[in-house]
């Protein structure tokens, strides 16, 4: 395939798998936009694999190496994933699917980008290919059917393969991106990139609890459960169970994702002010997080779309202000903790 044409099929995909990051993809400047763009449809790809009920623990395994190999050597590498993958995803409705089919089209495009902007990528993929392997071997052993995390430091762990670590990469794609990133800026930006990673993926993990529930899957930590006086993943979902308790056991969970917000708050602020575009693209989902955290805290699920128009608005006015950024995340997090 053509590269004018590969990346038109990679723009198109982005849309298909992911409509908010498309969105907050385009808001980068020329440097940092595609770069950005591929690192996220590589590491869709890496959760593609890690998330297909159809594939057992070994497979998922396999595949997750070959597609590691496939992006750091290319070449023939790209020719034995591809052939790894399952048949019926060659022609799949599902465009993630499709993706990782196509990636003859795709991880070529790496090679555009010099050493340090191809190695951030490379290194965020690899790492994300280990951790979700062991993550998958980890969700085949479950107690009672479910899947469970047992303390807090294995939530950080969980949250590091499938965030933080994408926090490391973008630190190092943004440094690698232009003169106004001096040396302290950089060692405080790389000091705060994995919090403000967890911070993004914590929320999530707050707001989708029900929704795992279905699949048996739990990521409140049963240490935070035991200290608010429940023994089990079924009795914290049992209709039994005091709605206090569980209150309690999830309230351990939003103060830890709030204080991972403050530390996102804070990237944000090392940013330099003329990185506007960058700004913006750390501002809109860490904003919208915060005020995600406060609706779950007021009873809600999630923010509602005018909301979301409000935070874009907004942002795109004040996103150089240092004091705006500190008054906003006040507001939110003072509201959290009213509630």
């Amino acid at each position: 395939m053509k590269i004018t044409k590969a990346w038109e099929y990679a723009e198109e995909t982005l849309d298909k798998v992911s409509r908010t990051f498309a969105l907050n993809i385009k808001v980068l400047g020329k440097k940092l936009r595609k770069p950005v763009l591929l690192a996220y449809l590589y590491m869709r790809m890496a959760d593609t694999i890690e998330d297909a009920p159809d594939l057992s623990v070994k497979e998922k395994t396999l595949l997750l190496q070959k597609f590691s190999l496939a992006v750091n050597l290319g070449g023939e590498s790209i020719d034995e994933f591809v052939k790894a993958l399952p048949q019926s995803w060659q022609n799949s409705g599902q465009a993630d699917r499709a993706l990782c089919y196509n990636a003859v089209a795709v991880l070529p495009l790496l090679l555009e980008y010099p050493e340090p902007v191809a190695n951030a990528i490379r290194k965020g993929v690899e790492e994300m290919c280990i951790g979700m392997a062991e993550f998958s071997k980890r969700q085949e052993v479950r107690t009672d059917g479910w899947f469970t995390i047992e303390s807090e430091a294995d939530l950080d762990g969980y949250c590091y393969f499938v965030a933080g670590l994408v926090g490391n990469m973008l630190t190092e794609l943004f440094c690698a991106s232009g003169k106004n990133f001096d040396e302290k800026r950089q060692k405080k930006l790389r000091e705060l990139a994995v919090s403000f990673g967890l911070a993004l993926q914590l929320v999530n993990i707050i707001k989708d609890i029900q929704e795992d529930s279905s699949r048996k899957v739990c990521f409140v930590p049963m240490e935070f459960c035991r200290k608010h006086g429940i023994n089990s993943v079924q009795e914290f979902f049992s209709p039994e169970t005091p709605q206090k308790k569980k209150n309690l056991a999830v309230g351990e969970l939003i103060q830890k994702a709030a204080r991972h917000l403050q530390d996102a708050k804070d990237y944000i602020k090392t940013l330099p002010r003329l990185e506007y575009r960058i700004r913006l693209f750390c501002l809109w989902p860490s904003l919208m997080a915060a005020d995600n955290l406060r609706v779950i805290c007021e009873g809600g699920t999630k923010i509602a779309r005018e909301t979301v128009k409000k935070i874009i608005r907004s942002t795109i006015i004040f996103a150089w202000s240092n004091s705006w950024i500190e008054k906003e995340f006040a507001i939110l997090i003072k509201k959290k903790e009213a509630t």
